[in-house]
């Protein structure tokens, strides 16, 4: 079959962006797949006065400059029409998108990241491909924008990462195609877990008010007062970063407490943790999660909408706390501060069962998913 991917930016950095590399690539083993980017196609500009030498070393150096993104397998095609949001230019962009489809034939097109169904209108209306949107985000939260709305009515199907979600696009949406049930994959299985020896509390997201980090600062400095040797790690930028540092110099924890830019090397970040904590106000699927316990590192999460529930067994391979509890967020770090062995064998069940989100399994239900679309 011939499958299309329609993403915002091919070349992004973001979950996104990420497991749209990982389905799509799994794909391509046994599909035709193309993934169309609607962005500005990467370019470079060499003099032609250089010689070829020189040619060649300066266009090596200016793609070096050009930001990537995740890699693709060489069968997959990419192909870029840029898109912006103003009257004439979605118009444009929305013609321009219905004649690439229609003269590529797809038989499914599916969009990563509903938000852009907004260019996808004349092609629904005329293309015979079906049509699925891929909602990475919360329906609980997004289910009011027009865009959601559209899916809902147009789409053959939609793809939501947890169960919770599913509700939620049923009881507020109301979708006339279907609704798949497929969490992210996780891209490989580390070979080697975290040993759990450092005392260190890792926390990995945007610096923004969804993510909370102020109470998981706050939660952090309960825990501080009795295990004061413990630190408490956050990777990431965003807005919030100014008034979260400040809130570590008020509660005395500048010692204590790090914030620290993203890094490409997430791998050595979850070796040196022992406790992965997630304080968000919600989520769409929270991948540190699934990404933290597969280094075999308990987890400490808010409840929130939508994912930890269905990813941590609570007690069992991490803990479970209702959203806004902060004391009781530093209590469960505390357990697993002060009990080395639950420690462990949390982590060791935690790497068990996150085994159920591979990457193989989640390609089996994006096959089925496709068959069942193309037998109608």
């Amino acid at each position: 079959m011939k499958l299309l991917f329609i993403i915002r930016d091919v070349r992004g950095w973001a979950g996104t962006e990420r497991v749209t590399s990982l389905i799509a690539n799994a794909l391509a083993e046994s599909h035709t797949v193309e993934v169309l980017s609607l962005s500005q196609k990467p370019t470079t500009q060499v003099n032609k006065e250089h010689t070829q030498e020189r040619t060649q070393t300066l266009t090596k150096k200016l793609i070096a400059q050009l930001p990537q993104g995740y890699s693709y397998q060489p069968s997959i095609e990419i192909s870029y029409i840029p898109a912006r949001n103003d009257m004439l230019n979605l118009c444009i962009t929305t013609i321009k998108i219905a004649h690439h489809l229609a003269k590529g034939n797809y038989d499914v097109v599916v969009l990563s990241g509903v938000g852009e169904i907004k260019f996808l209108l004349g092609a629904i209306h005329f293309c015979r491909s079906k049509f699925v949107a891929w909602e990475h985000f919360n329906a609980a939260h997004t289910h009011k924008r027009v865009n959601r709305k559209v899916a809902a009515r147009l789409c053959d199907a939609i793809v939501v990462l947890t169960k919770a979600d599913a509700d939620d696009w049923q009881r507020y949406l109301h979708p006339h195609g279907r609704i798949a049930y497929i969490p992210n994959p996780l891209a490989e299985m580390p070979a080697l877990p975290s040993i759990l020896s450092e005392k260190r509390v890792l926390a990995l997201g945007r610096l923004e008010e969804q993510k909370r980090f102020d109470l998981l600062i706050e939660a952090f400095s309960l825990m501080h007062r009795e295990y004061p040797d413990w630190h408490l790690r956050i990777r990431g930028s965003g807005s919030k970063e100014p008034v979260l540092r400040q809130f570590i110099q008020e509660l005395e924890l500048t010692s204590a407490v790090e914030i620290l830019p993203p890094v490409t090397d997430v791998a050595s970040e979850y070796r040196e943790a022992s406790i992965y904590a997630l304080s968000s106000k919600f989520e769409g699927f929270p991948m540190t999660l699934v990404e933290a316990m597969s280094f075999g590192i308990p987890c400490v999460s808010f409840n929130c909408p939508n994912g930890p529930d269905e990813i941590i067994a609570d007690g069992d391979d991490g803990f479970i706390v209702p959203y806004d509890d902060v004391p009781g967020f530093a209590t469960a770090m505390i357990q697993l501060a002060e009990d080395p062995t639950l420690r462990h064998q949390m982590g060791q069940r935690a790497r068990q069962h996150i085994q159920r989100f591979d990457l193989a399994h989640i390609q089996v239900l994006w096959e089925d998913l496709i068959d069942q679309l193309c037998q109608k």
